[in-house]
């Protein structure tokens, strides 16, 4: 097994940039909301919606992402 590590794909690396940004969003709205919830001011319904599907679907694709490199490890390991 080598110890060097290849460069991930570009479709792995876009799923994980995209996760993460997308997880980093529904942060900030959740932060919003209490923040708001705070100044006693209803929060917007986006708001909600940010940090209701926010955070799964950011895990979700930060979990394809390591599915993906794990299957390229695999693949890599048994060539």
């Amino acid at each position: 097994m080598s110890t060097l590590s290849a460069a991930p794909s570009p479709l792995a690396r876009a799923v994980l940039i995209l996760g993460v940004v997308i997880t980093a969003a529904s942060f900030i709205a959740l932060l919003l909301i209490l923040g708001l919830y705070f100044a006693q001011i209803t929060p917007h319904a986006s708001l909600y919606w940010t940090a209701l599907w926010g955070f799964p679907a950011g895990f979700a694709l930060m979990c394809t992402y390591m599915l993906i490199t794990v299957a390229r490890r695999r693949r890599r390991q048994l060539a």
